[in-house]
């Protein structure tokens, strides 16, 4: 938190966004830092999310800005994936924002709740949905994607190593009768190879599943653009990702739009043309990404794998 907020301290946010509005922590505090503040727009698939963090907002509101809060700061919050970032920023006749904060990846409130089916601590209904506009659920694809899709989806997205031995273990179970809840699927997947530590051998599958279930990947190469044209010059974005398939992607975007080109493909030798480096419209603030401090790590576990990048509309 101190680091998403040092990013903006320098930022007259007058119009701020949240892409990943959740429980409204990263809201309230920015709100509560910039009193300059004149409209926040906060962006969550999840109506329940909406439910949690508006009275917060309203709140932390009241309490920066006393008798004229209503009048001096706008909640806008919008039931949509931040990859409707720029349609849903035109509808409320927004020309330009100060900040952006998008905090990828699945949040503690969808791991604590057993019914959204995103965690394999606690039983419950194979789901995975960040919002109700998904179209498929974790259920449909472990009982009827191919094994072949099965496996791409964990060797890509969940990074796992036994992909295929993994794929074959769900289809052999489900033939026998279909995988409906979290449990069912870590039965299934029995016991993996290796030494997992402090890491649940079904990790990287339920990661593979949940990214192919809300196109996770294709929504941040979305909205990073979408994005920084919404920026004003000086506007900054950040971006806290929390495994490496979200950070390349925030990585390698950054540096397209800082004017970096593209490192050549293996058939192109220094005596050949080199690619065209794009037009630079931002500057990196983070030439490295910063991580949390073992003090953060003590009081939030799950932010051990975060990363935080942030570049700056020039």
């Amino acid at each position: 938190m101190d680091e998403v907020l040092e990013a903006f301290r320098d930022v007259r946010a007058r119009t701020h966004v949240d892409g990943t509005l959740g429980a409204g922590g990263h809201a309230r505090a920015m709100i509560e830092a910039h009193e300059e503040m004149e409209h926040f727009v906060g962006f969550d698939v999840d109506a329940s999310a909406h439910a949690l963090a508006r009275p917060r907002l309203e709140r932390a509101r009241a309490a920066t800005r006393g008798d004229e809060a209503t009048t001096t700061l706008r909640l806008s919050l919008v039931e949509a994936n931040f990859r409707r970032m720029r349609e849903a920023l035109r509808a409320l006749d927004v020309d330009g924002v100060d900040s952006v904060v998008l905090d990828l990846g699945v949040s503690s409130m969808h791991l604590d709740r057993a019914e959204r089916g995103f965690s394999f601590m606690n039983d419950g209904p194979l789901d995975m949905r960040m919002g109700e506009s998904a179209t498929t659920t974790a259920e449909e694809i472990v009982n009827a994607w191919p094994e072949e899709e099965i496996g791409r989806i964990l060797r890509e997205y969940g990074e796992e190593k036994h992909w295929r031995l993994l794929a074959r273990r769900i289809c052999e179970r489900r033939a026998e009768k279909e995988i409906r809840t979290t449990r069912e699927l870590v039965d299934a997947i029995g016991n993996v190879p290796g030494k997992w530590g402090s890491i649940h051998p079904a990790t990287r599958t339920f990661q593979g599943i949940r990214i192919a279930v809300n196109d996770e990947l294709g929504a941040v190469e979305d909205v990073i653009p979408a994005a920084i044209e919404a920026l004003r010059p000086g506007g900054r974005l950040a971006i806290i990702s929390f495994h490496s398939l979200e950070d390349s992607i925030v990585k390698r975007r950054f540096r397209h739009f800082a004017g970096r080109a593209e490192p050549p493909s293996e058939e192109v030798n220094r005596y050949m043309p080199q690619p065209e480096a794009p037009p630079k419209i931002v500057k990196l603030i983070t030439r490295k990404p910063k991580v949390p401090t073992s003090a953060e790590i003590d009081v939030n576990v799950r932010s051990r794998s975060a990363k935080l990048r942030v570049c700056e509309k020039l």
